[in-house]
């Protein structure tokens, strides 16, 4: 009976949002900003004219695909997703043909020869900025270019990409299974929250639809029940958490509303109490030599994940694990370091972005009500380029 009233009471939270889709967004901003350009809010239509000129490369763009790799993974198979380790080297004082050692922080450039990551990248940016424009302005051609980019990862018989990270953040030589490469996946999952916001448009049919939802559904089951998937899921640093939020991407994609709230409260916060020491501090982030970016990570996986469960009504910015842990305890934490980077008493061993300080404690502080992380964020800012798409929907941190 328990269950049947939360879920009716979650069916209630559902309609109240209105149209707004299950996205791990900012869906608040997202509708502002819908609104004022409907209601020709000059300085909002001034915003998302400059985003249209982002968009313009995009609707150029050849779409991108897994099958663009020059380096095969050891299956032959071009549509398996492939990428190298980025802190993992050639070592030439051991004997073997095949040896690589690791070197925190500090990527090998052989990265780059492998091509799917950086797409991905391209991908998650691409399909948001399309996906974003068509939902706010209603033009097609957004819509058109988006469907284009999405058909070509996921869905083309031919060009598509098999549902799975088996080769993800491969180690040449390494016999042992890894689960960490799994994080690449947060890249592309983004793309699947454009495919909701382009739902409606003549260039997105039912067929299309039930195409994603199918590849959509066996990577959830590759996830859950692989052994790669198992190992990230176990993982006990910004991976694990990264995991979950990843989880509940591909969930609000399947509209899983029942395992978005069970993943919520029985993976994720348990895994926050555990990360989270008395201070405040992360622990498993802090032995790292970018320790301040890898503490922001962990925040930036919680801030999208809270957007998801937040519209099912749990703010896993005010829920407490079950040892009593916050993530709040986290912010307050990092607070003052954010606003003075230079302060940080641990390793950092590149030039930390405030930037993403600025959208962590923007998201903190609307969810907890402090004033004091939104005037932090807002005095922080951000500051605008052609690669910020991620930041679009923050008009409202935007650099005087």
């Amino acid at each position: 009976m328990k269950r049947i009233f939360a879920l009716w009471i979650v069916c209630l939270f559902w309609g109240a949002l209105g149209a707004t889709p299950l996205v791990p967004f900012n869906v608040t901003l997202l509708e502002q900003l819908k609104t004022g350009y409907q209601n020709d809010d000059k300085q909002v239509v001034q915003y998302i004219e400059s985003f249209e000129n982002i968009a313009e490369k995009y609707v150029k763009m050849s779409p991108l695909s897994v099958t663009t790799k020059k380096i095969l993974p050891p299956s032959r198979d071009p549509r398996d997703y492939m990428s190298l380790s980025p802190y993992w080297w050639p070592d030439s004082t051991k004997n073997e043909e095949l040896s690589y050692t690791r070197q925190d922080g500090k990527r090998n450039p052989e990265v780059y020869e492998y091509p799917e990551r950086e797409n991905a990248n391209q991908l998650g940016d691409a399909a948001i900025c399309l996906g974003v424009l068509y939902y706010i302005t209603g033009k097609e051609i957004y819509a058109k270019a988006c469907a284009n980019f999405l058909r070509t990862w996921f869905t083309d018989p031919k060009l598509g990409m098999n549902p799975n990270m088996v080769y993800a953040q491969y180690v040449p030589g390494m016999k042992t299974i890894r689960g960490s490469g799994f994080i690449d996946s947060r890249r592309f999952c983004h793309a699947l929250s454009a495919a909701k916001l382009i739902n409606g448009s003549v260039y997105w049919s039912d067929s299309d639809e039930k195409k994603l939802n199918d590849w959509v559904t066996a990577f959830c089951y590759w996830m859950e029940n692989s052994t790669q998937g198992q190992i990230e899921s176990h993982a006990t640093n910004n991976h694990g958490l990264w995991y979950e939020t990843i989880h509940l991407m591909v969930l609000a994609y399947l509209d899983r509303i029942d395992r978005i709230r069970e993943v919520t409260e029985q993976s994720i916060l348990p895994k926050i109490g555990a990360q989270v020491a008395e201070d405040g501090s992360l622990p498993q982030e802090l032995k790292r030599t970018l320790s301040l970016h890898y503490s922001t990570f962990v925040l930036e996986a919680l801030a999208e994940a809270n957007q998801i469960a937040s519209q099912i009504g749990i703010n896993l910015w005010k829920t407490p694990a079950p040892n009593g842990k916050m993530i709040s305890q986290a912010v307050n934490y990092l607070y003052s370091y954010y606003l003075n980077p230079k302060e940080w008493k641990y390793e950092q061993i590149k030039p930390f972005n405030q930037s993403r300080a600025a959208i962590v404690l923007y998201e903190a502080g609307t969810s907890l009500g402090n004033q004091k992380y939104i005037d932090a964020a807002k005095k922080i800012g951000l500051k605008y380029s052609s690669s910020d798409v991620g930041t679009l929907l923050y008009l409202v941190l935007k650099n005087k």
